[in-house]
C-alpha cells in the first residue's frame, strides 16, 4: 500500500483503490508536464540576494533513503521571515508548500516538516516552508506579537504570500522556467493560511488543501476563554467525560441507520446533557451522574459563547468527550482517552490547550498588548469582543467572496473532523454555506467540503482519519474531475480495521444494506 502524500507520517494506509500518487509513477503519467533539470549551479543561487531577500545558504543535499538529491536554499525575507526552499534535481514542474500550526515560528526541522518535505521531493516537487516571521524557540506562543505590528502582519498573511512568491521565483531561476502548478497543504493554522491565500492572493496557488481552518480566529480565541471559564468554574473529572460519551453514543450512534460507533452528523442528535445524562439525586455528586452545574457546563461548551445574552459563535459537537480505548494517535500515559482531555480540560494545576492559546493571545496580541501579567479572568464577554474588531480584519479568513480565486482557475478542498475539540466543526460548514450563497451554484466547480465522522483535530479519534486528499486535489486541478468521494481508513496497531468513503458536503456515507460495514465498498455517498 502506497504511503499518503497528505501528512506522510500518519497516512500509513488508505482505503482500497485509494492509493496516493506518492511513489506511484503510473498515477503521475497522465500529467503532461515534462520534467525539468537545473540550469545553473545550486551555489549560484546566492546571487539572488537583493533589498528584500537575503539568501543565507544554497547547497546540494545528497540523496538519502528518504529523499532524492536536491538543492536546499535558506533565506530571510525582510524583515524576519525565514524560508526554506528545496529544489529536486529532477523537477516535475510542481510547487508544494505546507502550512504552520498554532502561533507558528517553526523551523524546517520541526515535527512533521521533514516528512512533508521528503514525501514531496520523492515525487519531484519543489517545496517551501516559512516560520511566518518569528522563531518560536525565542518568542513562544503569541509573545512575538508584543508591540510589533510587522510580526503580526507577517503571521496573519504576509509571510506565506511572500514566501510562495519568492520560492517560485527561486525555482524559476534555478530551472529556467516557472512552476506549471502550485499547491498548498495545511491544517488548523495552516488551514487558515490556505483560506487567506485564496481570499487575498488568489493567484498564488492552483490547488489549496484546507484542513480544520481557524477561519474565524478571533471568535475561536474568545470561545477558548469562554470554555476555560466554564470548565475552570466547574471542573470535569475524566469519569464524567466517559459518562457523557456513553450517553451520546447510546442516543446518537444509530441515527444514521447503522450502529457502528460513529456519528455521521452530530447535529441530527439534539443531545442535551441536562436531559439525556443521568442527573445526581439531590445534586449529590457521584461518579455515575452529573450535578446540575456539570450538566450546565457541558451544555455551555456545546452552545458556544454568549455576549449580552446572545449567541456569538458556534459551540462544539457531542462525540469527542471519550471515544474508546484505541485512539490514533494514543494520548500520553495516564491521560483519559478523550478529545476533551486534549483541548478542553486539563490535569489539576494546569490549564487546557485551548486556554493556553487564548491566554497568550490576550497577553500579547489583543487586550494585553505586551502585558505578560494580563489576567484572562478579567475578560468581559459583554464588552470586550467588540474591542477585538481590528484584529478580525487582520486575522480572520472568513471572506466568502472567492470569485477571484475561481476566476484564476483555482480549486479548494476543505475537510473537518466532526469530533474536533480544538475548533468547532460547524465553523467550517457555516463558511462553506456562505461561500455557496456568495458565489452561487457554480461553487462546487471550484470548492468542496468533506466532513469526517469521529475525527479529532486534523487527525485522530475513532473515525477513518487516514486519507489522501492531495491526490484528488491534484487530479481536480490538472485532469478536471471534481472529487466525488475520498477513500479513508482507520488504522489500529498498524492494521487497517475500517474503510469508508468521505463524501462532499452535504452528502454522507450510507450503508447499502449488505456486506461488511467496515468496508468502503458497501457504502455510497447520498444526501441525507
Amino acid at each position: 500500500m502506497a504511503a499518503c502524500f497528505w501528512l506522510a507520517l500518519t497516512c500509513l494506509a488508505v482505503a482500497q483503490n485509494g492509493s496516493s500518487f506518492i511513489d506511484s509513477p503510473a498515477s503521475m503519467a497522465r500529467y503532461s508536464t515534462a520534467p525539468a533539470r537545473p540550469q545553473m549551479a545550486c551555489g549560484d543561487l546566492l546571487s539572488l540576494s537583493d533589498e528584500t531577500l537575503t539568501v543565507l545558504s544554497a547547497r546540494v543535499v545528497p540523496a538519502t533513503q528518504d529523499a532524492p538529491e536536491h538543492c536546499r536554499v535558506a533565506g530571510v525575507i525582510a524583515p524576519e521571515v525565514r524560508l526554506e526552499v528545496n529544489l529536486p534535481t529532477v523537477w516535475n514542474r510542481r510547487f508544494y508548500m505546507n502550512g504552520n500550526g498554532g502561533f507558528a515560528g517553526e523551523t524546517p526541522e520541526t515535527l512533521f516538516r521533514p516528512l512533508y518535505r521528503a514525501a514531496a521531493l520523492r515525487q519531484g516537487f519543489a517545496t517551501a516552508t516559512t516560520n511566518t516571521g518569528h522563531d518560536a524557540s525565542e518568542e513562544p506562543l503569541a509573545s512575538f506579537a508584543s508591540h510589533n505590528l510587522q510580526k503580526r502582519i507577517d503571521y496573519a498573511f504576509r509571510a506565506v504570500h511572500e514566501t510562495a512568491v519568492t520560492a517560485k521565483r527561486i525555482a524559476a531561476r534555478y530551472f529556467g522556467r516557472p512552476p506549471a502548478f502550485s499547491y498548498w497543504d495545511g491544517c488548523s493554522t495552516g488551514g487558515r493560511q490556505g483560506l487567506m491565500e485564496a481570499q487575498r492572493f488568489p493567484h498564488d496557488f492552483d490547488g489549496i488543501l484546507v484542513g480544520a481552518p481557524v477561519l474565524r480566529f478571533v471568535d475561536t480565541i474568545t470561545s477558548s476563554l469562554w470554555n476555560g471559564k466554564v470548565l475552570t468554574e466547574t471542573p470535569m473529572p475524566p469519569e464524567k467525560l466517559k459518562l457523557v460519551a456513553d450517553a451520546v453514543y447510546a442516543q446518537c450512534d444509530a441515527k444514521d441507520g447503522l450502529k457502528d460507533g460513529l456519528i455521521d452528523d452530530p447535529r441530527q442528535c439534539h443531545f442535551d446533557p441536562t436531559r439525556d445524562v443521568r442527573q445526581c439525586a439531590a445534586d449529590n455528586d457521584s461518579a455515575d451522574c452529573l450535578t446540575t452545574a456539570q450538566a450546565e457546563a457541558i451544555k455551555k461548551v456545546y452552545t458556544g459563547y454568549l455576549s449580552n445574552g446572545q449567541p456569538q459563535f458556534v459551540g462544539f459537537e457531542p462525540g469527542g468527550e471519550v471515544v474508546g480505548t484505541h485512539l490514533s494517535p494514543p494520548l500520553p500515559s495516564g491521560q483519559p482517552e478523550s478529545g476533551w482531555a486534549m483541548w478542553l480540560v486539563a490535569p489539576p494545576g494546569q490549564i487546557s490547550r485551548q486556554l493556553a492559546f487564548g491566554e497568550t493571545f490576550m497577553k500579547y496580541f489583543a487586550l494585553g498588548r505586551g502585558n505578560p501579567n494580563y489576567d484572562w479572568h478579567s475578560f468581559d464577554f459583554d464588552k470586550d469582543p467588540a474591542r477585538l474588531d481590528d484584529l478580525r480584519s487582520l486575522l480572520d479568513a472568513d471572506n466568502a467572496d472567492l470569485s477571484a480565486f475561481h476566476g484564476a482557475g483555482g480549486k479548494l478542498l476543505m475537510y473537518f473532523g466532526w469530533a474536533d475539540t480544538a475548533l468547532p466543526p460547524k465553523m467550517g460548514i457555516d463558511y462553506y454555506q456562505k461561500v455557496l450563497a456568495t458565489n452561487g451554484a457554480g461553487t462546487t466547480e471550484f470548492m468542496r467540503l468533506f466532513m469526517v465522522p469521529g475525527m479529532f483535530h486534523c487527525r485522530g479519534g475513532i473515525g477513518t482519519d487516514r486519507f489522501d486528499a492531495m491526490t484528488p486535489l491534484i487530479d481536480w486541478v490538472e485532469a478536471g474531475p471534481a472529487p466525488e468521494k475520498i477513500n479513508a481508513a482507520r488504522v489500529d496497531a498498524g492494521k487497517v480495521v475500517r474503510t469508508r468513503p468521505l463524501c462532499p458536503y452535504p452528502q454522507v456515507a450510507r450503508y447499502t444494506g449488505s456486506g461488511n460495514p467496515d468496508e468502503a465498498a458497501n457504502f455510497a455517498c447520498k444526501v441525507p
